[in-house]
């Protein structure tokens, strides 16, 4: 099918090099041949009159023209594929859909363990992939990559909708075996500990609690960085040292760990977590249905807040 002289076919083709920038994977991932592939790149430089990609030492590039056409292609085939896969008779007993979710560890094993149970009760045919956030995550949703997005709020995606789930608090955690700690924690006891922080993204994104603390004035000595939030007890145990958590993942932790919860000093604003689906998914029913599910479970999570922390003042240099 052909629209003002474009042969539509060819837009997917297109979409695979603009993405893949070699012939060889977006044959891959198209499922032709290379030379099919090359007789297609062929007839879209025609038509476009540009050369899309040039070959740049050993690796392809993208042209200025090819670069204006990357999202719209991409917005194109996705606008395509949620009118293709959008089932008006989706039932969760019988659906095999597989939704992709990206979240931190924090979010998969406060919220999501429980919201997959109860989907293995609900949906037993449906699959879900799980993959951690990152730096790539807007990008990731931005191209159709991921179903689904459960971000902080401060960190969701510009130009697709979201919906806040759950609110969670920040806390204190530490090894029950340092004595020289007591029921509470100063201020000055903690930014005199060694501590233990969270770089996620490749080491790009910082934790809530960094930001505040430096927002601040403050400056924690950090003697561990750990990949994520989960493996954070093996590095309090057996130490002095501290680490701030989110307070639902702290008692998830504390529960099979050796570890004591306390207030946190810094006057930590509370964290909101929020899921985001692409905006042209927003009305798909398998979609709708599983946002459904995440709205019911985040209401059973607890908001409690702990002890309202001591006034801070900004710390000034002299």
């Amino acid at each position: 099918m052909r629209f003002n002289k474009l042969d539509l076919n060819q837009l997917v083709v297109l979409d695979a090099l603009l993405n893949e920038k070699s012939v060889k994977r977006a044959a891959e991932k198209v499922f032709l041949s290379p030379a099919a592939t090359s007789c297609a790149l062929a007839r879209l430089r025609d038509y476009f009159e540009d050369e899309l990609l040039h070959q740049l030492g050993k690796t392809m590039v993208l042209t200025a023209k090819a670069e204006s056409l990357q999202r719209p292609v991409r917005d194109v085939l996705l606008q395509i594929q949620s009118i293709t896969t959008s089932n008006p008779s989706f039932d969760p007993k019988t659906s095999t859909r597989k939704i992709t979710i990206e979240a931190s560890d924090y979010v998969m094993v406060v919220y999501l363990a429980d919201l997959l149970r109860r989907a293995w009760v609900e949906a037993p045919g449906m699959q879900f992939d799980l993959r951690v956030v990152g730096t790539q995550s807007h990008s990731d949703l931005d191209s159709g990559e991921v179903d689904m997005l459960i971000v902080p709020e401060f960190f969701t995606a510009p130009g697709h909708p979201s919906e806040r789930l759950f609110t969670d608090t920040w806390s204190c955690v530490v090894w029950d075996g340092n004595t020289d700690i007591g029921a509470r924690l100063s201020l000055k006891q903690y930014l005199a500990m060694g501590h233990v922080g969270i770089e996620w993204g490749a080491g790009r994104l910082l934790t809530h609690d960094e930001t505040v603390a430096t927002r601040l004035g403050y400056s924690r000595r950090r003697e561990v960085t750990a990949p994520n939030f989960t493996v954070v007890p093996h590095f309090l145990v057996g130490t002095s040292r501290v680490a701030t958590l989110q307070t639902q993942l702290a008692r998830k932790l504390v529960a099979n760990s050796p570890l004591r919860i306390l207030p946190c000093p810094l006057p930590i604003e509370p964290l909101f977590e929020a899921v985001q689906c692409h905006k042209y998914q927003e009305l798909d029913p398998a979609v709708v249905w599983l946002r459904e599910l995440m709205r019911q479970e985040a209401a059973k999570i607890g908001h409690e807040h702990q002890p309202a922390a001591r006034p801070v003042r900004r710390r000034v240099a002299a």
